[in-house]
């Protein structure tokens, strides 16, 4: 992994200046003081190829497999973007647009969505080891230090595959929002260390992701964005009063600038904010109760943490003991353990098929990348405390003491918020917190990377640190690779996608397994009668949203039917009904069943002035609807009734 000096060098305890700018001639003096200057190279070598292995795979699955449940909600929101305004996030209003600018191409917006991850990741990963060397005085002088710390970052980004759906959704914009949002951070961190004016262009880029992360996932951005505005604050307020009212005084603008470009070209946020927070208010209360949330992830984190040192206990002590074994005659002894560690762990996740991906394997891939985290967290600390230690009892070391060691409040702040974006941006979920947490492994990498270069004055450490680290990238890479190729998101792996569903105009970029594509196509040739012209009311009762976008269908109320919040459900229904003429005219909704029928949707419908009972009636028998009662209103002036 990326490296710092390879001899101790005495330490400049300022943070650099004008003449550490990369490729300037007092650097390249300094050039035979330094590591070997092939080290960056063959570490932006080795981590770029990592990144591109799970990007081309990324590519080459982009037509590939589709989940009509969670990424059929995503699809459809986007499909009636400005329409369909009854929905709990509002990613419709940024991902919707570019959905209908390609044409509806399901491919084509994942293949964005590839785009936004590795932009994101690259802009975060170079913003932070700019301010990084900074705090480096023995770094390598070649850009070669960038760019493989960089690509470090953009290969542990493919986490972001590990197992959610293949299109984009609320979660990219939380994690994506929050990395950008702490690469302004960044930026303003370094132009402030180094005495310079910041650009208000670089505060104010903090409007724009507000707007868009608060509006694709509230809580969670809220989290986040708390986080950099106390952070931003922190690190510019040695610059004095007039350039923290710069700062905040751009972002603010931007802000209301953002707000006031959506509410006049994109939607009103008058229609758009009252649907979406009576949801959310629905949510709240119910499906994702805070106080529920709270209590299960503390749960599941304890269980994890219990998973990975059962797991990785081997691990675990060598990173503990390694760092402070120090000498000629103890380093041997150090690298021993080291290779017995790793081995172990090595081997256990081998057995344990610890780097597969997936939705089937979310149990299993999130421990091991924890395991290596955590190994760093504990070498870290055994270097901070050995070597201050060794500061209190022979005070003429302290100007060989490592980077991390020494006291840099500002820097150490800003390493503290990298550490807790991942779970911020989590926030909110109904899953554990670590399984969406784990997406924003870029921001840790960059953690991960500042304790690598930390740890100059032992070598040990820096061994133990680089070789986890290095294990860290490659595990992510074959997870992600993984979960991509042979375990998308609730559809089959690349080898079984290999049909296209004729005439089907919605899933026209994607091929799906062979028995999903007949099923589907048989669907819609059974209601082609019913739904042309496309735009159909169609309800889909429940987790079937995808269904009705293959069906060129509109959603009745929100997107998406919870299977376990029946009432959340019926409320969309009738918020649609709430005028005296619903949307739809005479052209009732097609109802979609995958379970018995209930008062709740017969009431709901009742709202609508639809008697269940009298004004449907079931389309064919279920097994001609492999499984699904299929209701289409008698009356009905389509002609097919």
């Amino acid at each position: 992994m990326l490296s710092g000096a390879h001899k101790t060098q005495p330490a400049r305890m300022g943070l650099g200046t004008d003449d550490d700018a990369v490729g300037s001639p007092a650097r390249h003096r300094r050039r035979s003081s330094y590591g070997p200057t092939w080290l960056p190279r063959l570490t932006a070598g080795g981590a770029g190829l990592a990144a591109v292995v799970w990007a081309v795979a990324a590519v080459l699955t982009a037509g590939h497999g589709l989940d009509i449940t969670d990424e059929g909600y995503y699809l459809l929101s986007y499909r009636w973007w400005n329409t369909n305004l009854y929905t709990y996030t509002g990613a419709q209003y940024f991902y919707g647009p570019v959905f209908q600018l390609l044409g509806y191409d399901i491919a084509g917006l994942r293949l964005f969505r590839l785009l936004t991850v590795i932009v994101a990741h690259t802009v975060f990963g170079w913003a932070f080891l700019r301010w990084l060397r900074g705090h480096r005085p023995s770094a390598t002088p070649s850009i070669w230090w960038e760019v493989a710390g960089t690509a470090a970052i953009v290969a542990s980004g493919g986490m972001v595959y590990g197992w959610l759906p293949l299109s984009p959704g609320y979660n990219d914009i939380s994690l994506l929002g929050a990395l950008l949002a702490a690469a302004v951070v960044l930026r303003v961190a370094r132009e402030a260390e180094r005495g310079r004016p910041v650009p208000l262009w670089v505060p104010a880029s903090l409007g724009p992701l507000a707007v868009v992360m608060l509006l694709a996932k509230w809580p969670s951005s809220a989290l986040s964005l708390t986080v950099v505005g106390i952070v931003l604050l922190v690190v510019v307020w040695p610059r004095g009063r007039r350039e923290r009212l710069r700062a905040t005084g751009a972002a603010a603008g931007a802000t209301l600038v953002t707000i006031a470009v959506v509410h006049v070209f994109v939607v009103p946020l008058t229609d758009a904010l009252p649907p979406m927070m009576a949801v959310n208010r629905a949510v709240a209360a119910d499906t994702n109760s805070p106080t529920d949330l709270l209590q299960m992830y503390a749960v599941k984190a304890e269980l994890l943490l219990k998973q990975v040192v059962r797991t990785h206990l081997v691990l675990l002590l060598a990173a503990t003991v390694v760092p402070l074994l120090k000498g000629r005659r103890l380093r041997w002894l150090a690298f021993g353990i080291l290779a017995v560690g790793v081995a172990d762990s090595a081997r256990r996740v081998i057995l344990g098929h610890g780097v597969r991906g997936g939705t089937v394997n979310l149990t299993r891939f999130p421990i091991v990348i924890t395991a290596g985290l955590l190994a760093i967290v504990l070498a870290a600390g055994a270097v901070v405390v050995a070597e201050r230690v060794a500061a209190r009892s022979r005070p003429d070391v302290v100007a060989t003491l490592s980077p991390l060691v020494r006291r840099d409040v500002r820097g150490w702040v800003v390493l503290a918020m990298l550490s807790v974006l991942p779970l911020t941006q989590a926030a909110g979920t109904g899953n554990a917190l670590h399984y969406l947490a784990i997406g924003g492994l870029g921001a840790w990498m960059a953690v991960v990377i500042a304790v690598v270069t930390g740890t100059d004055a032992r070598a040990t450490a820096r061994v133990l640190t680089a070789t986890v680290a290095t294990g860290i990238v490659v595990c992510a890479t074959l997870i992600s690779t993984d979960a991509l190729w042979n375990h998308p998101y609730r559809t089959a792996g690349h080898a079984q996608t290999t049909t296209t569903v004729p005439g089907v105009a919605a899933l026209s970029s994607v091929r799906l397994d062979p028995a999903s594509a007949s099923e589907y196509g048989a669907l819609y040739d059974m209601l082609r009668p019913y739904i042309e012209p496309p735009g159909r009311a169609i309800m889909a009762f429940d987790r079937m949203p995808g269904l009705v976008l293959l069906l060129n269908g509109r959603p009745v109320g929100e997107a998406w039917y919870s299977a376990t919040d029946p009432q959340r459900t019926a409320a969309g229904i009738r918020q649609a009904c709430a005028t005296a003429q619903p949307w739809w005219g005479d052209r009732a909704p097609i109802l979609l069943f995958n379970r018995p029928v209930t008062k709740t949707e017969t009431a709901a419908l009742e709202s609508c002035g639809l008697t269940f009972a009298t004004d449907y009636r079931l389309l064919a028998p279920i097994d001609q609807t492999h499984g699904l009662q299929v209701y289409v209103p008698i009356n009905s002036t389509d002609g097919h009734a």
